[in-house]
């Protein structure tokens, strides 16, 4: 029987709930690719489910190691959560990480390995590791030796099946998540109510900072795209920590500014038609820009050739009403995802209104040559602007023809 046969097999077993078949599916792939480290986590999985913990630990314990061997730090943790739950006098994964650490210095936490390049732990130890490009994992990187051994400790684990949410837009963010094993997509819903995937996360990366750094409810949902297993840190374990280390604290904040930019592309109209691996690349042609309340980002009347979108915070769009003296209308705030400044983009004409700050906010500027190269790749992106840009002159109309005279 082929593998591609066998694993049919198996998913249709454990779909049905036969655990004791699928385990024999699993046997029997792990024979044919014993170099697969998903089918081998797979396989220990089933045997704890059919009550052979013994058995379950052994495999757990070959998987940890290997993990552990390479530098993949974050699964060893997960596997080595998982050993402990079934038998807590197995501490020598834990060992082992620790002397690694120490043997190694900070360079001995590589990156993860992505779940789609279907490379394995073993696969890598064939190869020379100081010509991979890996990076190390951010969070733990600093840590050695009994530090590790407390960091490791004050995760909680947790089992996710695939589709199944890890938390939902609306929760609370008590958590920062770490994936150990399986991978997780972030959703949110853009301004016309649709659900957007503006991230898909493979083991190694973490979650939840946003919700978690401000102390505030979730905007987005984790869902788990296979079976997970999640380490999570709570908030006061996570003050406990950044006390001890404040880098720790800088690395959350700046995978912070990264997510929220590919949320907020993801969110706008204009970029519906840019393909989500495509949207970083974008991203990188815009300029960061920060202004604090009550700061003027634009004037009605001068000349522009940028184009702003909001990453952070909000904004006031005010215009004069030349009928009435030049007395400030107001035309409404913008929050994240919104964005202004597209005349400049279309045309030579000055602003056609004033935009000023709200509290502090955070945008990313982009020059009309930007612009251009951007829609000569993608032409939707300048056919949305133009209907937002129709559309606005059309509002504003409205809103001055609606005003009573002094």
């Amino acid at each position: 029987m082929s593998t591609a046969d066998l694993r049919n097999k198996a998913k249709r077993a454990l779909l049905d709930g036969k655990y004791k078949r699928a385990l024999g599916f699993f046997e029997e792939l792990h024979k044919a690719e014993p170099l697969d480290v998903r089918t081998h986590v797979k396989l220990a999985e089933l045997r704890e489910k059919t009550g052979d913990t013994e058995g379950a630990v052994k495999d757990y314990l070959v998987i940890a190691h290997a993990y552990a061997e390479q530098g993949f730090i974050v699964q060893a943790i997960a596997i080595n959560k998982i050993i402990l739950r079934l038998d807590s006098s197995q501490t020598e994964v834990k060992d082992r990480l620790k002397e690694l650490s120490d043997e190694r210095g900070d360079d001995w936490a590589i990156s993860t390995i992505s779940a789609a390049n279907h490379v394995t732990a073993t696969d890598i130890s064939k190869k020379d590791h100081a010509k991979l490009s890996f990076e190390r994992t951010p969070l733990l990187s600093g840590l050695a030796g009994e530090e590790l051994e407390a960091f490791m400790d004050s995760l909680q684990l947790q089992a996710v099946a695939a589709d199944d949410y890890i938390y939902k837009e609306g929760d609370h963010g008590s958590y920062l998540y770490l994936i150990g094993m399986g991978s997780v997509r972030l959703e949110i819903q853009d301004t016309q109510g649709r659900k957007r995937v503006f991230s898909v996360l493979s083991e190694g990366d973490f979650f939840g900072e946003h919700a978690f750094m401000a102390r505030v409810s979730h905007s987005d949902a984790a869902i788990a795209e296979s079976d997970c297993s999640v380490l999570m840190m709570d908030r006061d374990t996570f003050d406990q920590w950044v006390e001890k280390y404040p880098s720790i604290q800088s690395t959350v904040e700046d995978f912070y500014r990264q997510r929220v930019l590919a949320r907020v592309l993801a969110i706008t109209p204009v970029f519906e038609g840019v393909p989500p691996e495509a949207r970083q690349a974008l991203a990188d042609r815009f300029l960061l820009r920060s202004f604090s309340d009550g700061q003027v980002i634009v004037s009605e009347g001068d000349h522009g050739d940028t184009f702003y979108l909001i990453r952070s915070g909000s904004v006031k769009v005010l215009t004069k009403d030349i009928k009435q003296g030049g007395a400030q209308v107001d035309l409404g705030c913008m929050e994240e995802g919104g964005f202004f400044g597209e005349v400049a983009l279309l045309t030579d004409k000055p602003r056609t209104a004033s935009v000023i700050a709200e509290g502090s906010a955070e945008l990313m500027e982009l020059t009309r040559a930007d612009f251009e190269s951007i829609v000569s790749t993608y032409p939707s992106v300048k056919k949305v602007v133009e209907a937002y840009q129709k559309q606005r002159v059309q509002d504003t109309i409205r809103t001055l023809m609606a005003r009573k005279p002094n």
